[in-house]
């Protein structure tokens, strides 16, 4: 802008000192454009005539560079001599500079005043930062004069051309000029016109200041393109329309439902703040993504889903109940001394009912991680107990195939860790049972890595391999698809629902962990199962059971307090533990099991987290909250029918330091009592009683007859035979208040009955009435339940209480003798 001119000019004759303080002046300028602009920047935002120029800190940079090139441009031909106002108009670099800014922005339509407003802040940017730096005395003199000079000068030269007529003279520039405004103007309108997604800009109080088609189609179907731009409307507040405020908006709110001309849609509302350096445009740009369509397309595939696995969990209910009765019927008939043919009758439709409760238990847990009902279990445990057990129920198998052996391969000194023993075993296995089933000699290999190793947390790694046929490679992800095999003659050859290898796979996604296959035909199949767990706390003998008792505590008779609400869970824990030789007190209530903490000392609180006032969750923290400091730091252990489902991050909140899953295992409870007291009862709990708390053997038969006999040899026929009569007196209370509590519509009620029964009926044995407790507490427990829902279900669970009575006195008459 300036080159153009600097032949005009020859530099006079001056004295080498004030040439060396000129240059650095004009050196000093170039250093700080930055800073220059920044100034400028911060002076302009509070100016009214900011809505009048550029945003763009590059456009600032521009208009400094020129400027400072006309100043160095006047030093070179003036020097330092003192700037001269009458004369010379537009024959110095100064006056040319001012002249040429003004033609240039005269033709944009910028009033006199606005500009040379703007052009004084550059002026006093200029002489401010000279003041700022700190030069000495005489050269900061100097370069005030001269930057005065120059700017008096340029406005001199701004004011004439102005004072010309810029308009009249430039005419066609500026129309040109006006015209290309208005066209990249409508151009850019154009663009916001016709996008399909609905934007709004909103301003900084919260109102509607412009909206582009597809928004203002949300409102009235009467507008047409550049309406709202053009037209008078009444600004409206975008939070009356659509219910939300733009200031407590994030980035992104995925679904918000909103009212338009069409009805209700659903929309997700993304937000951007208006990037604007100069803060011109102060607001927000919102935009609609309307999923109204997608959102009904996924929840109908959620009801589908939801219908499926209904359908699933109710059939495999229906089903297993009469495969129950069968195993029941079967564990009656051996009892008899039946002739060999009848005996092998019996042997083989107990392989059948085997069979057939296999497959729906397996339809049955697939339906339920669909559902997302499996939850996963937080306990210590030591890891090698896992494959040494998985060892041990698959070694029958391994008997009966006489080429076959089976091989545990793992390190000797395996840490404790936290986690869900039982979901690892259960795809262990199903590996395990499958290379067994398909492998007919050879070797079947169980093995245990330690991958690696760090504070809190390990990664290990089991394996099994086979040597059995093998699978392609192009069926190796297909083997882990529900209701799948490797091959189509595996079905006819050994049955099966192809449901193992998928449960497998999502009880691994469950955990956080991997499972992979690495198979080659004829050479056999290698499937390894990577997870990390978190390490236990405690570790060696104090995670180990077995070496847990092997620690030699002192006995003590201990004062219990049992919190227990249903009549035989509180029989079967006061007869066990009062013949472990405890002084117990009962409570039936949570506010009972208060008034007693403060009438009396107490080692252990155990309680049930079901109560009819209080929950034992607020049992525990209304304890933990207690003025005496004793009764605060009392230990409490949870008894719960809801097992692995029960949150170990609420128990812990509650203050609540053991769990115990009904129905428990005596030798269980005795470990319990151990780790929360320090002391081991006098005669240990244990000796008998039910012992598979775990999982194993589930869905054997209608009864499982280990519980009353384990009942038997732990607490004598005589305690026994009680808990079976007080049982049966419960079970025609239990079927009257179902009744009355669903005729009235009472699901809450319904729920609590429910789970008191299943957690009463497993201490008995009676596997099937008791999930089928469970179920109706389900049900019951569920939203958006109805009546109908609920009624055959309720129905079908009265009538199995009352054929119950039976059932039990026939068990306890064949135990007893």
């Amino acid at each position: 802008m300036i080159s153009e001119h600097q032949g005009q000019f020859a530099p006079p004759a001056a004295e080498e000192a004030a040439r060396a303080d000129l240059t650095a002046l004009t050196r000093f300028l170039q250093a700080n454009e930055t800073r220059l602009i920044e100034m400028h920047i911060a002076y302009s935002i509070t100016r009214s005539y900011n809505a009048h120029v550029s945003t763009l800190p590059e456009a600032w940079r521009a208009s400094v560079q020129g400027l400072n090139g006309a100043i160095a441009l006047m030093l070179e031909t003036r020097g330092a001599a003192e700037a001269d106002y009458d004369s010379d108009i537009g024959g110095d670099p100064s006056t040319v500079y001012g002249i040429e800014v003004a033609r240039r922005h005269g033709l944009r339509g910028v009033p006199l005043a606005m500009f040379l407003s703007n052009f004084k802040g550059y002026r006093d940017s200029y002489l401010r930062l000279v003041q700022m730096t700190g030069f000495p005395a005489a050269t900061e003199t100097l370069y005030l004069r001269l930057l005065r000079g120059f700017f008096d000068r340029a406005e001199i030269g701004i004011c004439t051309q102005w004072g010309r007529g810029v308009v009249d003279a430039g005419q066609e520039q500026l129309l040109a000029e006006n015209q290309r405004v208005v066209t990249e103007k409508n151009k850019y309108l154009t663009i916001f016109e016709s996008i399909q997604t609905p934007v709004f800009l909103i301003d900084a109080e919260g109102a509607i200041e412009n909206m582009n088609h597809a928004a203002a189609l949300l409102l009235s179907k009467d507008v047409v393109p550049g309406s709202v731009y053009y037209g008078a409307a009444a600004r409206r507040s975008f939070q009356g329309l659509f219910g939300l405020d733009p200031r407590g908006i994030g980035p992104l709110l995925p679904e918000h439902e909103i009212d338009t001309i069409d009805g209700r849609r659903w929309v997700s509302v993304s937000t951007q703040e208006m990037l604007d350096v100069s803060r011109k445009f102060l607001g927000t740009v919102i935009s609609f993504t309307d999923v109204t369509d997608e959102r009904r397309a996924r929840e109908e595939a959620e009801a589908l889903a939801r219908a499926k696995t209904d359908f699933l969990a109710t059939m495999s209910h229906e089903i297993r109940t009469p495969i129950h009765s069968i195993g029941g019927i079967v564990e009656l008939l051996r009892q008899d001394d039946l002739p060999p043919r009848a005996a092998g009758y019996v042997e083989a439709i107990d392989r059948s009912a085997r069979v057939l409760t296999s497959i729906v238990s397996e339809i049955l847990d697939y339906s339920r991680i669909e559902a997302g009902g499996m939850m996963l279990e937080r306990v210590d445990f030591p890891l090698g107990e896992v494959t040494a057990e998985v060892a041990r129920v698959i070694e029958p198998l391994v008997a009966r195939k006489p080429g076959l052996v089976l091989h545990v391969d793992a390190p000797a000194d395996l840490p404790c860790v936290s986690g869900d023993p039982a979901k690892l075993r259960q795809i262990l296995l199903n590996l395990a049972g499958n290379a067994v089933k398909f492998t007919e000699a050879g070797a079947v290999v169980i093995g245990l890595d330690l991958i690696s190793r760090s504070p809190g947390r390990v990664l290990v790694r089991f394996s099994v391999r086979d040597t059995g046929p093998g699978i392609a490679s192009e069926r190796l992800e297909q083997i882990f698809r529900p209701f799948t095999q490797s091959d189509s003659s595996i079905e006819r050859k050994h049955g099966g629902t192809g449901l193992g290898l998928a449960i497998s796979r999502r009880l691994a996604e469950l955990m956080g962990a991997e499972l992979t296959v690495e198979s080659h035909p004829g050479e056999g199949s290698c499937f390894r199962l990577a997870v990390s767990l978190d390490l236990a706390a405690r570790q060696g003998a104090d995670c180990a059971r077995a070496r847990a008792k092997a620690q030699a505590l002192p006995a003590k008779a201990l004062r219990l307090l049992i919190v227990e609400d249903d009549a035989v869970n509180r029989l079967v824990t006061e007869t066990l533990l009062r013949q472990a030789g405890h002084q117990l007190r009962l409570a039936e209530t949570g506010e009972a099991a208060l008034q007693a903490l403060a009438g009396q000392a107490f080692d252990l609180v155990l309680t049930d987290l079901n109560l009819p006032d209080l929950s034992g969750f607020d049992l525990g923290r209304a304890i933990r909250a207690h003025a005496d400091p004793a009764i605060a730091r009392l230990p409490i252990a949870a008894l719960s029918a809801h097992g692995p489902a029960v949150d170990a991050a609420a128990l812990a909140a509650a203050g609540i330091g053991g769990f115990l899953a009904k129905p428990f295992a005596f030798a269980r409870l005795e470990d319990l009592l151990r780790r929360l007291t320090g002391f081991a009862s006098p005669r240990p709990v244990g000796s008998g009683g039910p012992l598979r708390d775990d999982g194993a053997g589930q869905g054997a038969g209608l009864v499982d007859l280990t519980v009353l006999r384990g009942h038997a040899e732990a607490l004598g026929t005589g305690p026994t035979g009680r808990i079976v009569a007080t049982f049966k007196a419960s079970l025609g209370h239990t079927a009257a208040a179902l009744e009355t509590a669903v005729g009235a519509e009472r699901w809450n009620e319904v729920a609590m009955i429910a789970h008191r029964l299943k957690s009463s009926a497993r201490h008995v044995g009676l596997r099937a009435l008791a999930e089928e407790a469970e179920r109706a507490e389900m049900l019951a427990s569920a939203s958006g339940r109805r009546s109908a829902d609920l009624a055959g279900p309720v129905a079908d669970l009265v009538l199995s209480c009352r054929s119950a009575v039976g059932l039990v006195e026939a068990i306890w008459a064949e135990i007893a003798g």
